[in-house]
């Protein structure tokens, strides 16, 4: 049967989305690290874009104004206000009472100079909380792009215009506002960057949705992989650094990985899906404690192995920290499953309250 764009995933199909949103998080972890899956598929070629993908793919345009918009504000404002407060404070906790090097500080001035550091910074004052640039540019790029796709869902011909609006979105981003922010260094060049390929992976999830699924096939999976190889093999191998619009192979090589990336994710994922894994399907859902927690987590780690008399933790940096061939696994593993468990455990006890106080 025919699916509609605005069909509801599957239960495999929500499955596989979680199992994608684990597979890009452990890139997140894995590039904030050292090392990367394999040579060519490394972390830093699609695994934010990706996520804006998948925000798009699960966009419902029938939803409420009010109720999106307050999801918006819930999810992404608040949480990212409180995340900054409890990761800052751990920060600077580190930085006056171990000597970490935490380069950066969350809470100088009054608030209007925090957020106005935060601006010219690209959101990097809190340098432990560094995912705050793609949570404010998701929470601005779905805002965006919400009524403009419910005004024009209806259209006969929209998917088109989708299409034509990521093509140019994305040459814009990648190539005209990118190249002046590299040339001049203006901030506002970053975030118009940022938002312009932000807004084509998202607008891509949403327009490919009916076709995604059946699209995916080993023969596909082995293409992506193949263009992956061979593009890293004559020189199309830089990575892409959507924070700081850096696409140094230009639009149309860096938009051709970046999809071969997300078809590949998406097929392991789908793969994956035929059997249940509760513990990775637990990293999907909670991906955005593990992308926001995780770079705290090593410091963590580090303040170990500092006890241990391993490492000094003065050493230390945002993204530099203890490494070994025997404990450097601990800083993907740890990072990953703690922050999980934390939002489990968080959530079960919410709702425990929110039972014990509730009437009757």
């Amino acid at each position: 049967m025919e699916r509609h764009i605005h069909d509801k995933p599957t239960a495999r199909e929500s499955l596989a989305i979680h199992y994608a949103k684990a597979m890009g998080i452990v890139m997140v972890v894995i590039g904030h690290y050292h090392g990367s899956l394999f040579d060519f598929y490394r972390p830093y070629t699609f695994h934010m874009p990706l996520f804006f993908f998948i925000g798009g793919l699960l966009l419902d345009p029938r939803t409420s104004a009010r109720k999106f918009y307050t999801g918006i504000a819930r999810k992404h404002v608040l949480y990212a206000i409180s995340t900054y407060l409890v990761i800052g404070s751990l920060a600077v906790l580190f930085r006056n009472g171990l000597g970490a090097d935490i380069q950066g500080d969350p809470f100088n001035g009054s608030i209007h100079d925090i957020l106005l550091a935060n601006y010219e910074s690209n959101f990097e004052q809190n340098t432990y909380f560094l995912v705050l640039w793609f949570i404010v540019c998701y929470a601005v790029t779905s805002s965006a792009w919400f009524p403009i796709i419910k005004a024009t869902q209806a259209w006969r011909l929209s998917s088109g215009v989708y299409i034509l609006a990521i093509l140019a979105l994305g040459y814009l981003g990648t190539e005209i506002f990118a190249g002046r922010f590299q040339a001049g260094r203006d901030i506002n060049d970053n975030y118009l960057s940022q938002f312009c390929v932000a807004s084509a992976f998202y607008l891509a999830g949403y327009v490919i949705r009916p076709f995604l699924w059946r699209s995916l096939s080993l023969y596909g999976f082995i293409a992506a992989f193949f263009i992956m190889y061979v593009s890293s093999q004559i020189g199309f191998n830089h990575t892409v650094v959507m924070a700081w619009s850096k696409y140094p192979d230009g639009f149309v090589m860096s938009f051709i990985r970046i999809c071969c990336g997300i078809y590949s994710t998406f097929y392991l994922a789908w793969v994956l899906s035929s059997e249940r894994m509760e513990l990775f399907e637990a990293a999907g859902r909670e991906s955005k404690a593990i992308m926001s927690y995780h770079l705290i987590g090593y410091l963590f780690l580090d303040l170990a192995f500092h006890t241990l008399g391993l490492y000094d933790i003065r050493n230390a940096a945002p993204l530099d920290h203890f490494s070994s061939p025997v404990f450097s696994p601990l800083y993907i593993i740890l990072p990953t499953l703690i922050p999980v468990a934390c939002a489990i455990y968080y959530r079960k006890a919410k709702a425990g309250i929110v039972r014990r106080l509730a009437p009757g």
